[in-house]
C-alpha cells in the first residue's frame, strides 16, 4: 500500500513538470510588458530624459518624477502637467513627444519606470515569511526570496515555480533552477508585477512528510529519536 501511493505521489509530481525558463524571452517578455501593458498609477516613479538636440545640453539631463495624486508629472520646459495615469509607458512616451514637439523641432524622449506602487510578487512555500512581496522595476527571483527571509533549509533550490497570469486571462508556470542561478551558471528570474514564486520542499522534505503522514500516524506507538548515552563520566 505505502509502495502504490509513493509511486502515485511521485507520478504526479513528475506530470507538474515544466519547462526550464527561456532567460532572454523572459527580459524581452518583461521589456514588452512595461512598455505596453504595464498601466501608469499615482505613486509610480519615472526617470524622463529628454533630448532636444539644443544647447544648452542640461536639457537633456533625466528627471526624476512621481506620478500625482490626480494622474500627472510636471515636467521642464513644458507649460502643464501632463496626464499620465491610466497609460502605458510606451503610451507616456509618445505623449511626452508630442507635448515636446509643440516647442522644439526633434525632441528624443526615453520613459523608464524606477519604482512602482502598491504592486506585490508573491513569495510562497519554503521560505521564512511566505506573503506578498513589494514589487520593484527589474526584480529578480532571489530578490523577491530575500525579501521573503530567504529560503528555508527543507526548499528545493533547483526547481521553483513561478505562475504567472496573461494578460488574456490564461497561466504558464516556469522553471527555475535557483541554485544555477546562485551558482552564477545561468540568468536570474525577471518577475513581473503579481507573479507567484513557490518554493517547494526538497525530496528529502517530502519523503520526511510521507513518513509523518502514511507511517507515523498509523504506528499505535510513538517513534521517537535515539537514545544517546554519555561516554565516560
Amino acid at each position: 500500500m505505502r509502495t502504490v501511493v509513493c509511486t502515485a505521489l511521485l507520478s504526479v509530481l513528475a506530470a507538474c513538470a515544466a519547462p526550464p525558463f527561456d532567460a532572454k524571452a523572459v527580459a524581452l517578455e518583461m521589456a514588452a510588458f512595461m512598455q505596453r501593458d504595464y498601466s501608469l498609477r499615482p505613486g509610480d516613479k519615472l526617470t524622463v530624459r529628454v533630448d532636444l538636440g539644443t544647447e544648452p545640453r542640461e536639457q537633456a539631463n533625466d528627471q526624476e518624477v512621481v506620478v500625482s495624486p490626480t494622474g500627472s508629472i510636471d515636467l521642464r520646459l513644458l507649460p502643464a502637467p501632463v496626464q499620465v495615469a491610466g497609460r502605458s509607458i510606451g503610451a507616456v512616451r509618445a505623449l511626452i513627444s508630442d507635448e515636446y514637439k509643440k516647442q522644439f523641432a526633434n525632441p528624443r524622449v526615453s520613459v523608464n519606470l524606477r519604482e512602482a506602487a502598491l504592486q506585490s510578487v508573491y513569495v510562497s512555500g519554503e521560505v521564512a515569511r511566505g506573503g506578498a512581496q513589494p514589487y520593484q522595476a527589474g526584480m529578480t527571483m532571489t530578490q523577491a526570496v530575500a525579501a521573503a527571509g530567504g529560503f528555508a533549509i527543507t526548499v528545493k533550490e533547483s526547481d521553483v515555480r513561478v505562475l504567472r497570469i496573461n494578460t488574456d486571462g490564461t497561466q504558464r508556470t516556469f522553471r527555475v533552477n535557483m541554485a544555477a542561478v546562485l551558482r552564477d551558471e545561468q540568468p536570474d528570474f525577471l518577475l513581473l508585477p503579481g507573479d507567484i514564486v513557490y518554493c517547494q520542499t526538497s525530496t528529502i522534505a517530502d519523503l520526511g512528510n510521507l513518513v509523518e503522514l502514511y507511517i507515523r500516524r498509523l504506528l499505535p506507538f510513538a517513534i521517537t529519536g535515539v537514545s544517546v548515552g554519555k561516554v565516560g563520566n
